[in-house]
C-alpha cells in the first residue's frame, strides 16, 4: 500500500504525520507500511546546529588545483557557496555531502615537507545533507571539493585531511510524535524487541486534505511510549534520536501556511529567511514551462525579494508558472524545465537586487561568474528573452 491509503483519520483534530517504512520491491517501489498516525511533532524542528561560521583547514591541496589557484590569485578570497564530498579510498558509499556556504579564503600556504600541495584555510557556513545518522570520517578518507554548478563535472580541488570538520556535532535530541494511533506493525515490533524498535522509517508530513507536503528520514528507536495527553487510546511516542539533518523553525512556519493547501498567491515566502525558503521552494509542484497555465508571451519577475538562491528561484517560478509551482532549485532543474517553443518574454523588474546579492555566489571558478549570470544564460539558452528592469 502507498502512503495515500494511510491518510484517512476520525477524530477532532487533525492528522499531521504518518510514520512508515519503505517495504517498496520492483512491482511497486512506493509501497510503505503505516506504523503510525500522529496528530503532531515535538522537537522535530530545531535551529541550525551549527554556529554561523566555522574555520576548516583543507590539507595537501594541489597548487595548480582550479580552487588553489582562485584562492590564491587576485580577487579570489570569496568563493561562494561549494559542496564538500568526503570519500574512502577504498571506494566507501554514499558519501558524506556537505555544503560550504559563503566560503571566504583566510590563507594559502605551502604544505609542510610536500612540494606542490598547498592548504587552503577558509572561513565557511557549514551543513551537511547526511539523513542516516551523524556522518563519521571513513577510515582512509579522500575529499574534494565541487562546484555547485552541476555541469562544472570534474572537482575543483581534493586533499586527505580537513582540520575542524568533525568536530561540532550535536548531542542527541530526541522528538516527540504526539496522539499517535500505532498501527499492529508497530506493536508487533515493539512487543518482540523489548519496546526498542530499532531501524529507520519515513516521516510524513501532510496537508490538512491528505495531501504529502515532505517525507523525511527518520530513526525509529523509541525510548518511551505512554497514553497520549490528547486521550483516547492514542499513544505519545519518544524517539531517541532524530535526523542530524532537521527542519527549522522556519520550515515548521512554511509548513503550517501550507497545511490549508498551496498558496493561491504570490509572495508568500519573501518574509523568510533562505531555510524557509529552501522549504517553500521544495512544495511547490515541480512544473514543466511547456505546462505553465501562463502560456507564452510577456511575464513580469518582482525581483524586489530574490535576494539568494531560493528567492530567486521562487521569483521565477511564480513569474513564469503562478504561484505554488516552481521550475527548480538549482541551475541543472531550471534548464531541464525551460521546455517548450512558444516565444517568452521576462520582465525582470529590480533585476539589480539579484545582481548585487548573489554576487558572492560563485559559479565555477571565476570569482566574476555569479548565480545570477548563470541563470541569464540559462534563460537565453532556453529562449526566454529578459529584459532587465
Amino acid at each position: 500500500m502507498r502512503v495515500a491509503d494511510f491518510t484517512s483519520w476520525k477524530r477532532e483534530f487533525p492528522l499531521r504525520y504518518l510514520l512508515v517504512r519503505d517495504v517498496g520491491d520492483e512491482q511497486d517501489w512506493q509501497a510503505v507500511e503505516l506504523l503510525a498516525r500522529c496528530a503532531d511533532a515535538e522537537g522535530l524542528y530545531l535551529p541550525r546546529e551549527y554556529s554561523d561560521r566555522t574555520v576548516l583547514v583543507l590539507e595537501g591541496c594541489p597548487a595548480d588545483s582550479p580552487l588553489a589557484v582562485t584562492a590564491a590569485g587576485p580577487g579570489g578570497r570569496q568563493l561562494g557557496d561549494l559542496e564538500l564530498e568526503v570519500l574512502g579510498r577504498n571506494g566507501d558509499w554514499p558519501p558524506h555531502v556537505f555544503e560550504l556556504i559563503g566560503v571566504s579564503v583566510v590563507a594559502v600556504r605551502p604544505t609542510a615537507g610536500a612540494p606542490g600541495l598547498v592548504d587552503l584555510v577558509l572561513g565557511t557556513g557549514l551543513r551537511d545533507d547526511w539523513e542516516y545518522g551523524r556522518p563519521r570520517p571513513p577510515a582512509q578518507p579522500y575529499f574534494e571539493v565541487r562546484s555547485k554548478d552541476r555541469r562544472i563535472t570534474a572537482p575543483l580541488t581534493h586533499c586527505g585531511s580537513i582540520g575542524g570538520l568533525y568536530d561540532r556535532y550535536p548531542l542527541p535530541r530526541p522528538v516527540q510524535l504526539i496522539g499517535c494511533e500505532p498501527s499492529r506493525a508497530l506493536l508487533d515490533g515493539l512487543a518482540a524487541s523489548g519496546g526498542r524498535n530499532d531501524g529507520w522509517g519515513q516521516l510524513v508530513s501532510l496537508d490538512r486534505f491528505g495531501g504529502v507536503l515532505r517525507t523525511e528520514n527518520f530513526p525509529l528507536p523509541i525510548t518511551e511510549a505512554r497514553p497520549s495527553v490528547l486521550g483516547g487510546a492514542l499513544l505519545d511516542l519518544t524517539f531517541e534520536d532524530g535526523s542530524p539533518d532537521r527542519p527549522t523553525p522556519d520550515c515548521r512556519r512554511v509548513r503550517e501556511l501550507w497545511f490549508e493547501g498551496p498558496p493561491s498567491e504570490p509572495g508568500g515566502w519573501v518574509g523568510f529567511d533562505t531555510p524557509g525558503r529552501d522549504e517553500w521552494l521544495a512544495l511547490c509542484r515541480p512544473t514543466l514551462l511547456s505546462a505553465s497555465p501562463r502560456g507564452g508571451g510577456e511575464h513580469h519577475l518582482d525581483g524586489r525579494y530574490a535576494t539568494d538562491v531560493p528567492g530567486l528561484h521562487l521569483a521565477l517560478g511564480e513569474a513564469l508558472l503562478g504561484p505554488g509551482m516552481s521550475l527548480g532549485f538549482d541551475l541543472y532543474w531550471l534548464r531541464e524545465r525551460l521546455d517548450g517553443d512558444a516565444p517568452r518574454t521576462l520582465v525582470w523588474h529590480d533585476a539589480g537586487t539579484a545582481r548585487r546579492s548573489l554576487a558572492p555566489h560563485v559559479v565555477g571558478s571565476d570569482p566574476a561568474h555569479s548565480y545570477f549570470d548563470a541563470v541569464l544564460e540559462v534563460l537565453a539558452e532556453r529562449g526566454v528573452t529578459v529584459v532587465l528592469d
